[in-house]
């Protein structure tokens, strides 16, 4: 390990300090005492750091002085690079509908060799108990997907089936950044979670008659670890799932589609009508997951729309955890944006399926461009976008003319009010989704009155911080 890493890991407190005040790592992870004072001010400056030293890029890192339009350090020529990129299967280049089943076939191909997921959905799921609710069943599940590796999961039946042995609709559920399952069936639970009434997934829609599923995030409250920060963990687990050549996003989605496979043999489960629903990280596999299997006939994508390129190519100021040169997603596959623009190509690529997009994003080169896909499908009624309460009139989204690619110098504030999002908002929003998902899965868009009831009280909650 070198110093610069052990720095970072203890800094992120993915190394352990020394319980003695008298020792310390060094970069070779040998103890050693530390420097007096008196010898510190001969000690030499390393590499550029020295008085006044950033932790932090800014605008100016990313540009050149040089007449020749040349960049001679390496973080301006890596986002020069990526600006004059061209992705290989955006969906800017298909005009026709008669060319869109090509290159939706283009696009799955690459994408599930990115994520490195197999061929083989493995059923091996086993029941370990059940217990009635109010109004449904609920179940825990274990389901082995490799060698080693024991996955937890909830099923939630709705009595009206059980009863009647009715097939109904069905849908994975998966929650928010540091978010646990139970917290999606609304059990007690004490993982990172704001708004515990709305983001309540798998028990809104066992309310609505529908099996649901719920999931968790890899290294994550019942798969991370008691008493260690879940970014911790989830970094931890990116980037030993990364050394060993693994995908941890494709780890996420071969759960994911499992879970498919599982419902599919549900006696209760109508297959033609299996949803995948998520908050915020859990999107990004449900996204994935949906561009993968056609088994997945509606999406809810319960985050903002936004592209991970032309974010980092406009937010180019800021501090924190979202500042620049700040925050890496490790879990990512290399390469994403040689071949497509995640997220917006890939999400033009479940047209004509039913998608609702619940938290906007920006208009050019995003929203624009999924509405696009779904009115050169034929299917402009299948795609609901909607926006924060904030953001909801046309008139209080004051950037929709702006191209994010071609600005640059944003923080992340910046960045988000372009975006039209409203962070302290951000949950998963039942009022805007339950109507939705009931008016495709049944036909019609009432909730039962009671339900309703439920949802507009949600709708008010107020975070838990």
């Amino acid at each position: 390990m070198t110093l610069a890493v052990a720095l970072f890991a203890a800094a992120v407190g993915l190394i352990p300090q020394s319980a003695s005040s008298d020792v310390r790592v060094a970069g070779d992870g040998r103890l050693r005492k530390p420097v007096p004072q008196e010898k510190k001010a001969a000690m030499p400056k390393f590499g550029n750091l020295g008085p006044g030293v950033r932790y932090v890029l800014t605008t100016r890192d990313f540009e050149t002085d040089r007449a020749d339009g040349k960049f001679d350090r390496s973080v301006g020529f890596a986002m020069d690079y990526l600006r004059r990129m061209k992705p290989a299967y955006s969906f800017d280049n298909v005009e026709t509908a008669e060319e869109m089943p090509a290159w939706r076939a283009k696009v799955r191909a690459k994408l599930k060799e990115l994520l490195q997921v197999g061929d083989d959905m493995k059923r091996d799921f086993r029941l370990l108990s059940s217990e009635d609710r109010d109004g449904y069943r609920l179940s825990r599940y274990e389901f082995y997907p490799e060698e080693a590796l024991a996955v937890p999961i909830l099923v939630l039946e709705p009595s009206c089936a059980l009863q009647t042995g009715a097939k109904v609709p069905a849908v994975v559920c998966l929650p928010g950044s540091g978010a646990s399952l139970d917290s999606l069936a609304g059990e007690p639970d004490d993982s990172a979670n704001r708004f515990p009434l709305r983001n309540r997934q798998a028990w809104w829609y066992v309310k609505m008659g529908m099996v649901a599923v719920a999931l968790e995030n890899p290294a994550t409250a019942r798969n991370g670890e008691r008493g260690v920060s879940h970014f911790v963990t989830q970094a931890q687990f990116a980037r030993i799932m990364s050394i060993a050549g693994r995908s941890g996003w494709g780890f996420m989605v071969e759960h994911v589609l499992q879970t498919v496979e599982f419902l599919k043999a549900h006696p209760l489960v109508d297959q033609r009508r299996i949803g995948v629903s998520a908050l915020s990280l859990g999107c990004i596999p449900a996204l994935y997951s949906a561009v993968l299997s056609d088994d997945i006939s509606a999406l809810v994508y319960n985050d903002f729309v936004t592209s991970w390129a032309i974010r980092a190519m406009a937010q180019t100021e800021g501090d924190g955890q979202c500042g620049v040169g700040r925050k890496i997603d490790a879990r990512r596959p290399f390469g994403f944006y040689r071949w497509f623009d995640d997220e917006p190509d890939l999400m033009a690529a479940i047209a004509p399926r039913p998608m609702i997009l619940s938290e906007g994003g920006p208009w050019k080169r995003h929203i624009e461009k999924v509405k696009r896909a779904y009115a050169l499908a034929g299917a402009s009624d299948k795609l609901r976008v909607a926006y924060y309460a904030r953001f909801a009139e046309p008139s209080a989204r004051k950037f929709e003319d702006v191209d994010l690619a071609t600005v640059t110098g944003l923080d992340a504030d910046g960045y988000l009010l372009r975006a039209n999002v409203d962070a302290k908002e951000h949950s998963f929003h039942p009022d805007v989704n339950l109507p939705w998902l009931a008016e495709t899965f049944f036909g019609k868009a009432e909730l039962p009155e009671g339900l309703m009831r439920q949802v507009k009280q949600a709708a008010s909650e107020r975070p838990l911080w």
